[in-house]
């Protein structure tokens, strides 16, 4: 598939039971043949909510289907369920966020390895509701936000309320994320159960809430949280001066970018499906057919 440097090709053998080697640390060939397959050859898909357009249009590209059709082949079942799918051997390659603790333990208990590699870029986006006048927060207060040190606006220049700051539930995408970006898992405040809605929708909505969320944080992917699920009711914000979009996340000045990684098993044949896909979808084909999808692309491209 692609040539890996001998230090990057070591420290992925170090790991005891999968790889972590991302594609940026790979060298790109841009140049590859766009795969055939039938309904039956091609790799069982599974993955988060926010990667289900990324399967869709990789399922049109390669098997000619409308975007109709698309959406009736894929079938995501969230993120975490998803590993454990992949894990059981219900399907053969996911689109999902980084694995969390309890993810990586899965694999490790599974006795089989993992590739873990980025498919595209996205970014850890945060939040509130339009009438709060907090346009920007730094990456330092957000983090005292979510360990408790900070709870009044006033701290952040803006109205004396208490900060109603939303979490996600263990093993979401962006829960893990958080863990990963800004706030340890063993450093975050505990939020009682009704303040961890379970679908990236519930969060966006509870913020987005006339009366109740008007003191609220929150946060999500930015790729669902600007394109998927929006509410006029609700804004991004800033992160140490830096709007998330697709050129910030792109060029890596948004602080905390990261991605969504296809991850699957690893030691497979060059002429396996999975190998085949995935080859062309780091390819700049496959790149431009994410990139059409609305996702970020893991290098920029000529015309």
């Amino acid at each position: 598939m692609k040539k890996i440097s001998a230090l990057v090709l070591a420290l992925c053998f170090a790991l005891p039971m999968f790889s972590a080697c991302s594609n940026q640390e790979k060298e790109e060939t841009d140049t590859v043949k766009t795969p055939s397959f039938t309904e039956d050859t091609f790799p069982r898909l599974d993955g988060s909510t926010a990667t289900i357009p990324l399967s869709e249009g990789i399922v049109s590209a390669l098997l000619g289907k409308s975007a109709d059709e698309a959406q009736k082949f894929v079938n995501h079942n969230k993120t975490h369920a998803a590993y454990e799918n992949l894990i059981d051997g219900k399907c053969d390659l996911i689109f999902v966020t980084p694995p969390s603790e309890e993810e990586t333990e899965l694999m490790k208990q599974s006795g089989e390895e993992f590739e873990i590699t980025m498919a595209v870029k996205d970014a850890f986006v945060f939040l509130v509701n339009k009438q709060n006048p907090i346009d920007d927060i730094s990456s330092e207060d957000l983090k005292k936000i979510y360990t408790g040190e900070i709870t009044n606006w006033s701290q952040l220049g803006g109205e004396d309320a208490e900060i109603i700051a939303y979490q996600r539930p263990d093993n979401s995408g962006s829960q893990t994320l958080m863990y990963k970006l800004l706030v340890p898992q063993d450093q975050i405040m505990q939020a009682p159960t009704e303040m961890k809605p379970v679908g990236m929708d519930d969060l966006i909505n509870v913020v987005s809430d006339y009366d109740e969320g008007i003191n609220s944080i929150g946060y999500s992917v930015y790729y669902y949280a600007s394109g998927m699920y929006t509410d006029p009711n609700s804004k991004m914000i800033s992160v140490d001066g830096v709007y998330p979009s697709n050129e910030t996340i792109a060029d890596g000045s948004y602080p905390l970018s990261d991605g969504y990684y296809a991850i699957y098993r690893k030691g497979l044949s060059e002429d396996d499906p999975v190998t085949l896909l995935m080859s062309w979808l780091l390819s700049e084909e496959g790149q431009k057919i994410a990139a059409a999808q609305g996702y970020v692309q893991l290098k920029p491209f000529t015309e």
